[in-house]
């Protein structure tokens, strides 16, 4: 988890933003600035710890990068990219010098990304598919600011509240993207880029990729062949994961079939792998499943006993983690959990988004398309 922040025809307040945005990327903190615009990268180390610092140059091309490109050594191979590190960060600048925009299409992993062109005088803005990494922006006039959470943003500008949106949220418990709580403010959506001019600039997202079609695809397979190919595609996707990362990987487990899944595959590439749990007092704690999910696969189980006791003097901390109202209770465990695990590792595999997927739960069973 790194984070960026850049501007055009905006001066960055430098010392604001590395307040607001330095638990993201403890490791290392740099800046790049050119005529109207400023990058500033602040980087967790996980791929190519010694070689993949940012902002990275190539030719014509400035980027900040966050996220990882998991099969970004294969892209290297298909393309016959002639790179000098190890880093996923300077693959993406290759893959772009090449093939622009469509160089996305070529990227399985999470991601926003900002590459500077020199030539076109523009920058590029890319989110992943399923958004599974923040991007934010400000627009207003000839200004554009933009970075990885709003509270970053809430630092730079003098924002204001959009009260259309928070109603929204009120009868809907979430902010529909782009839609954000404040006025001028938007959310990059999942599959998207924007191509940004430094001479008159304005953001204009592009949807690059859309998850519906795949939905609405027939499928002859049957269903022994679709389980075939879920459980290829879901040991391809973890193992990618495992393997990438230069630092050790663990696992959180719920005791849910997503979390086990993950990680049962995870121990076949990892056979000292770590998993956590939260457990606490009620009918919730699902700790004694989990415990017995890591019992079957062998792993280094740590159950991470937590009360709600302190819970007053951390709450403000946590809502305030995620820069907007949140409606999902299970932020609280996963802060707890989170918190802990990072004591023995960095980089942890959990089973969100498995619910929404495959309809795991009733209110999407509810919306399912025939």
């Amino acid at each position: 988890m790194c984070g960026i922040a850049g501007s055009i025809n905006f001066r960055l307040d430098i010392p604001a933003l590395t307040k607001d945005l330095f638990h993201r990327g403890p490791d290392e903190q740099a800046m790049f600035e050119e005529r109207n615009l400023q990058f500033y990268h602040f980087r967790l180390a996980i791929v190519d710890i010694k070689s993949g610092h940012q902002p990275m140059e190539h030719n014509d091309l400035v980027i900040i990068f966050n996220g990882e490109i998991y099969n970004h050594m294969e892209v290297r191979k298909k393309f016959n990219l002639n790179c000098k590190t190890g880093s996923d960060t300077e693959t993406i600048l290759h893959a772009y010098e090449l093939l622009g925009p469509k160089c996305l299409d070529e990227f399985g992993g999470m991601f926003v990304l900002a590459i500077y062109d020199r030539k076109r005088n523009e920058i590029f803005l890319a989110r992943d598919r399923a958004g599974k990494k923040p991007l934010y922006y400000y627009e207003d006039n000839d200004q554009v600011v933009f970075a990885s959470e709003l509270n970053a943003l809430r630092g730079q500008l003098p924002l204001q509240v959009d009260e259309a949106n928070i109603s929204q949220y009120i009868y809907s418990a979430y902010f529909s993207t782009p839609s954000t709580p404040y006025l001028k403010v938007k959310e990059l959506s999942a599959g998207s880029y924007a191509i940004v001019p430094l001479q008159q600039p304005q953001v204009r997202p592009i949807r690059w990729w859309n998850i519906h079609k795949f939905y609405r695809q027939p499928s002859n397979d049957s269903f022994e062949t679709a389980l075939e190919k879920t459980d290829e595609m879901l040991h391809r996707a973890v193992k990618r994961r495992v393997e990438s990362s230069d630092l050790e990987v663990g696992s959180f487990l719920s005791g849910g079939i997503d979390s086990g899944l993950v990680t049962a595959i995870a121990k076949k590439y990892n056979s000292n792998l770590k998993t956590f749990t939260v457990s606490f007092e009620g009918e919730y704690d699902e700790a004694p499943v989990a415990k017995k999910v890591a019992e079957h696969c062998g792993t280094m189980h740590h159950e991470i006993k937590i009360s709600f006791d302190h819970l007053l003097g951390d709450i403000e901390k946590i809502i305030y983690n995620y820069g907007e109202p949140i409606f999902d209770s299970s932020a609280i465990p996963s802060y707890y959990v989170s918190r802990e695990a990072r004591k023995h590792l960095t980089v942890i595999l959990n089973g969100d988004g498995g619910d929404e997927l495959f309809g795991g739960n009733s209110r999407y069973a509810k919306e399912r398309v025939f």
